[in-house]
């Protein structure tokens, strides 16, 4: 398990910790762990176990290896050097913070519609007719997979939101379907149980951010 200095190192440089890296677990360091366990559907209780170590050393481990550096599960110096230079290959703010901004460019790179099999962009736009689509790429390629494995048509239930379409489907003010990065789904003939099953696996391999089952037979699926 990390200790006290290498997960504040990790947490500043996803930007969840903004003090002064101590070694002390104080309450600024508790609150990065919630900001952190919140951020990818973990227990929000502000507590350092065993799945908030193992998912904060994956997440890391996962940026160093885009970014072109040894993939220790630290986040030093090194890392912070080639995040540097990633961000201003990248038209990004060359602070060696990999933030939200950062590790969506991280997670979309290469991506385009000529990659996607199954779907088409116009299945994801806004549902209250307003037009709004800017879907992530990268939520539809998941979905893609996610298809490719049941191989059955998949409906598409929500994919964008505008703000007000938001509010009257009760979704949450921060939902993740205002900025494109999440999908509600379903398959005809495929129980809520399976589908959430497999999206399950995919939120531990560090795909998703988190699902859930919806209804009856439906999953939302969400990334960063």
């Amino acid at each position: 398990m990390l200790n006290v200095k290498q997960r504040q190192m990790n947490l500043k440089f996803l930007n969840f910790y903004y003090k002064n890296i101590d070694g002390i677990e104080g309450a600024g360091t508790k609150e990065a762990y919630k900001k952190f366990q919140k951020e990818y559907g973990l227990a929000v209780d502000g507590i350092y176990g065993k799945n908030t170590d193992t998912k904060l050393i994956s997440v890391i481990k996962d940026i160093q290896t885009k970014i072109g550096t040894n993939p220790d599960g630290v986040a030093g110096n090194n890392t912070i050097a080639k995040c540097k230079e990633y961000q201003s290959k990248n038209g990004l703010a060359p602070d060696g913070i990999c933030g939200s901004n950062t590790r969506a460019k991280l997670n979309s790179n290469g991506l385009s519609w000529d990659n996607i099999k199954h779907f088409k962009k116009s299945e994801f736009t806004c549902k209250c007719g307003c037009g709004l689509n800017n879907i992530n790429l990268k939520v539809v390629e998941i979905a893609d997979q996610i298809r490719e494995h049941f191989g059955k048509p998949c409906i598409v239930n929500s994919g964008c939101r505008c703000t007000s379409h938001n509010k009257k489907v009760g979704g949450v003010a921060n939902s993740r379907h205002l900025s494109g990065k999440a999908i509600d789904l379903y398959f005809q003939g495929v129980s809520g149980n399976t589908l959430l099953s497999y999206t399950k696996q995919l939120v531990n391999q560090g795909k998703l951010r988190y699902t859930y089952l919806i209804g009856g037979n439906a999953v939302h699926i969400d990334i960063l």
